[in-house]
């Protein structure tokens, strides 16, 4: 009897280790579950978003505060799941400024959220040259003209020689300085020449260099700002008297 006893409370223990490793395992496939559907989840949101916001970016401002409150809140929430994902916090810092621009938020404070997780996503992803570009660019827009937006100014040059992005940040604010007669221009105006040439000579950027050299009416200056630059790259720019000497 005291045999059959031992013999029931092995097999009991047997059980009870198999059902908790049953347990165990289930609770583990859940929790791999739960992660993985959050991954998706947050990779689903954040593609939407990126869709938004490029549209907004190459075609203004036609999205309507609902679609803007919409990516805002499918990008917090991907970064809420993922807050080490530097592509998240990139985006969340591109819905912000957005938000800044369209009027949807109040600007400085929505600024200075979007730089907040720029430099979060350069902490992530410190070789990244469009995170920096994005950070020079806010720090124009707050219309703060200093040492720490010519560092971020570098680091985007540096890192992003050939970067389409960046010619059109350094297009985009060296005409602006220009415009108004500002003396930082005086501090980046070599780089601004520099990039005004690789901008039209990259198929990526020539169509925004374009438009811009175009809303400043700057086609003269520009020519002469290219003089010492190849004829192919002068004859992109309409009206400019490279063209006008080989015709």
């Amino acid at each position: 009897m005291a045999v059959g006893l031992i013999s029931n409370i092995t097999h009991a223990r047997v059980f009870i280790k198999r059902y908790v490793a049953v347990i165990s395992f289930a609770a583990l496939a859940l929790v791999c579950l739960f992660v993985a559907l959050r991954f998706t989840s947050a990779s689903f949101d954040f593609y939407k978003v990126q869709n938004i916001v490029t549209s907004w970016q190459e075609q203004g401002n036609t999205q309507t505060i609902e679609e803007y409150q919409s990516a805002k809140m499918a990008i917090e929430s991907a970064v809420d799941s993922q807050p080490s994902h530097p592509l998240y916090q990139d985006l969340l810092g591109q819905v912000y400024e957005w938000g800044a621009i369209a009027g949807y938020e109040e600007a400085e404070s929505s600024l200075r959220l979007a730089k907040t997780h720029y430099l979060r996503a350069t902490q992530l992803r410190p070789l990244w040259p469009v995170t920096w570009a994005s950070l020079a660019m806010v720090k124009w827009r707050l219309q703060e003209f200093d040492d720490e937006m010519l560092l971020y100014l570098q680091r985007a040059s540096k890192l992003g020689p050939q970067k389409p992005e960046v010619h059109i940040l350094y297009v985009k604010l060296g005409m602006a300085l220009y415009a108004n007669n500002h003396p930082m221009l005086l501090t980046i105006r070599k780089d601004f020449y520099h990039r005004v040439a690789l901008g039209l000579s990259a198929p990526q950027s020539r169509k925004k260099v374009l438009e811009l050299i175009a809303q400043y009416k700057a086609e003269k200056r520009v020519c002469r700002w290219l003089r010492n630059e190849p004829l192919s790259i002068q004859r992109k720019v309409p009206n400019c008297p490279a063209n006008k000497r080989k015709g």
